[in-house]
């Protein structure tokens, strides 16, 4: 696309390159950047969130918080973050890119238009492409299912080790009870007037040493100190994962791992989709493009949604939304695998996923009323209902915003200026 002020030197041709580039990696670009960003402002909350799904004690998030800050430092919030950093980041660029790629099969003709970005499997199968919410929901379930099932598989691993970062003082304590086991109550005992032993020496010297003996028989032998915990690091905790459960068992809790991700990333994006096709976002329709080809995602507001909702918050909204409410629907399956994994890195012996989920519901003696052991269930939904919030609301925002900035040509547009 030439540029518009007429100039169309060196620096205005390397500039369209580089913006060919752009649009060509857009759903790496944006998914990249949106990730980096949304994981470092919502990883503090998901360490609090499996924290408090694997405790014993019925704490607040409040006081939680106050306990790692002060047993570990601010940075015990963000402990185990750099691997997450990384890994999330690929995984939902991976997982961004199946799902755009499956609605494309899934909707698009032969004679679509094409986008600049070149697909990575050339099939058109020109099905539920109708401008209609039961499309649009089915197309998203259906690629978002694809997408979750294909991810898990390599972001297992990295969970696990996310997971055993996060809970390794914890992991420490059920390993080691012996160290942290409640100590006995003291015993009242009744005051007995001093004994009066009559010394068998009279000399001093004779004196002197039978004080030292009777002060050695008294003296009680102190226990060994305990042993101060060391957290290790990310790589450290790979190979201790590898040396007690072996290669695979870098898979622990996988079974659990294939569900929460397949059922939940297909309901978080056709949860998405859905919200943004009702607030304006229609396949194609209302869409508008400047000098430069940009288009605007968000179309015209319906006249519902005009007088209170401005159309910058649509994509941080529907985000949110999609977010809390389809990780509250999987929310079950994330505790039982939490406690399946801290368990199997305790070096404790395994449950199956029914006997876990009745502990948790009914208590170890089954008899726990059923409201109390489903708020068992959920502990910790509120902070993670607050992290998925902020984090999906920033990651949706950040996507469409970076999106629309690719779309704009930025970098023909500062060329053009400095011309």
């Amino acid at each position: 696309m030439a540029a518009t002020g007429g100039y169309d030197g060196a620096w205005t041709r390397r500039a369209r390159t580089v913006d060919d580039w752009l649009a060509g990696h857009k759903v790496v670009v944006s998914a990249t950047t949106a990730s980096i960003v949304s994981t470092f402002a919502g990883f503090p909350l998901d360490s609090l969130k499996s924290r408090l799904q694997s405790s014993r004690e019925n704490l607040s998030m409040a006081r939680l918080a106050a306990e790692v800050v002060r047993e570990e430092g601010i940075g015990g919030l963000w402990r185990g973050f750099p691997l997450p950093l990384i890994t999330i980041s690929i995984v939902r660029t991976i997982s961004f890119t199946i799902y755009t790629s499956t609605k494309r099969i899934l909707n698009s003709t032969a004679d679509s238009p094409t986008s600049n970005e070149a697909p990575w499997f050339d099939l058109h199968l020109g099905v539920l492409n109708k401008n209609r919410t039961a499309d649009v929901a089915l197309t998203s379930l259906i690629a978002g299912g694809a997408s979750g099932a294909v991810v898990c598989l390599g972001s297992a691993p990295f969970e696990l080790v996310k997971v055993r970062r996060q809970l390794e003082y914890q992991i420490y304590r059920d390993s080691h009870p012996e160290l942290f086991a409640p100590s006995p109550p003291p015993q009242k005992s009744v005051p007995q007037p001093p004994k009066v032993v009559p010394l068998t020496h009279t000399t001093p010297a004779d004196v002197a040493a039978e004080a030292i003996e009777c002060t050695v028989a008294s003296a009680k032998p102190r226990p060994p100190p305990t042993p101060q915990f060391v957290p290790p690091t990310t790589l450290q905790a790979v190979r201790m994962i590898v040396r007690s459960l072996g290669p695979m068992g870098l898979w622990t809790g996988f079974p659990l791992h294939f569900v929460r991700d397949t059922l939940g990333t297909a309901l978080y994006f056709a949860e998405y989709d859905v919200m943004r096709f009702w607030l304006g976002g229609g396949r194609g329709d209302g869409k508008r493009e400047d000098k430069f080809g940009s288009t605007t995602t968000q179309a015209d507001l319906p006249a519902w949604a005009r007088g209170w909702l401005p159309a910058q918050l649509v994509p941080f909204l529907c985000g949110s939304l999609a977010g809390v409410t389809s990780w509250a629907l999987i929310y079950p399956v994330d505790a039982i695998k939490t406690k399946a994994q801290q368990r199997a890195l305790s070096g404790l012996a395994p449950r199956t996923p029914y006997t876990q989920l009745r502990r948790l519901v009914r208590g170890t003696d089954g008899t726990k009323p059923w409201l109390s052991g489903i708020g068992r269930l959920y502990r910790g939904l509120g902070v993670s209902m607050v992290r998925s919030m902020l984090t999906h609301g920033l990651l949706w925002t950040l996507v469409d915003w970076t999106s629309g900035y690719i779309d704009g040509r930025p970098v023909e547009r500062l060329a053009e200026r400095l011309a």
